[in-house]
């Protein structure tokens, strides 16, 4: 039977908030109440998924539930912020009991995992759509933003591209793979875990960073932008997971490049600092490959520039913006 809207916030998503919250007041009222930490700074996000059209309709709902709050915390890690709190918007076609027990469980797997408390929201009829706002805390001095990449600056990724978009086309039916390598994927595309400890590990040596949802051409020109820079790609050295492997080179280099919802962080750092980077990658605090440099660009097109093995990589035009919604 349909729940109404208080029964399904009641139901399943007002949760007691612990003795030592910086909560004041969460859920239940027409506003939440908090304290943030003195002498550090609020970052917020905020993020909609779309049924169709951020993942597919058939969905679990455990999964919906847990994808949408790992991309949304996403953001955090890129600006080196600790997870606080989130608000949850949620536009349903019914309200099911099922669905809204799945959907609840996947959203709070990943909000326990990172310690991030759900304090309000909303609930309304129609088409499927989730929109999270995400809220954390940085001291000021640690923060990391898009426009600070400076040339010399190398640049690094925390882990393996392509993973989004290989995993769309499994679970669409359009590669074939082993069941290990479709498990693999289905993780990453439903669970990609926000690189939180690596933003916040990184915060101080970083000039620039930025999570990698639009994909790698895209968000790197949002930092060469951004800054006022050129950035140098170097696609042989991007890491590749084994389940991408047997895809066709032309293929899985565009996935890489273009595919976007990887959730990895792209960030730069002076050549001078690398050796600090260096010492916490061999002590296991973080995983980081350096992919490219940071150049002066004084023509004002701060451009993106790939090179496979020596030689100048181009793709085609369409592809080079990435992610963009109201386009064809």
């Amino acid at each position: 039977m349909p729940l109404n809207e208080f029964d399904i916030i009641n139901q399943y998503f007002n949760r007691a908030i612990a003795p030592e919250s910086a909560v004041i007041k969460g859920i239940g009222d027409d506003g939440a109440i908090v304290s943030p930490t003195v002498g550090k700074q609020l970052v917020m996000s905020v993020d909609t998924m779309v049924a169709g059209c951020h993942f597919p309709e058939n969905t679990s709902p455990f999964n919906i539930g847990s994808r949408a709050l790992c991309t949304s915390l996403s953001d955090l890690a890129a600006m080196g912020a600790k997870p606080l709190w989130f608000t949850l918007g949620l536009t349903l076609p019914e309200s099911y009991n099922e669905w809204l027990e799945q959907f609840s469980a996947g959203l709070f797997s990943i909000a326990d995992r990172y310690h991030c408390e759900l304090i309000g929201g909303d609930i309304t009829r129609g088409p499927l759509t989730i929109t999270i706002q995400v809220h954390g805390e940085v001291f000021p001095d640690t923060i990391l933003r898009r426009d600070g990449a400076v040339a010399g600056d190398q640049v690094f990724v925390t882990g393996p591209l392509g993973d989004g978009a290989a995993a769309l086309a499994a679970l669409q039916n359009e590669i074939s793979i082993s069941l290990e390598d479709h498990h693999y994927l289905s993780k990453r595309f439903y669970s990609p875990e926000p690189q939180i400890i690596a933003g916040q590990t990184i915060a101080a040596l970083a000039h620039s960073a930025i999570d990698i949802s639009d994909g790698l051409l895209a968000d790197a020109a949002h930092i060469a932008k951004a800054s006022g820079v050129a950035i140098v790609l170097h696609i042989d050295r991007i890491p590749t997971a084994k389940a991408l492997k047997n895809v066709d080179r032309e293929r899985r280099l565009r996935w890489l490049l273009t595919g976007g919802d990887d959730y990895q962080l792209l960030f730069t750092v002076a050549a001078k600092r690398v050796g600090e980077l260096a010492d916490l990658i061999s002590q296991k605090h973080i995983h980081a490959y350096c992919i490219g440099e940071v150049r002066a660009d004084n023509s004002g097109q701060y451009h993106v520039r790939c090179f496979d093995q020596g030689q100048r990589y181009h793709i085609g035009k369409c592809h080079e913006s990435g992610y963009q919604h109201f386009t064809t």
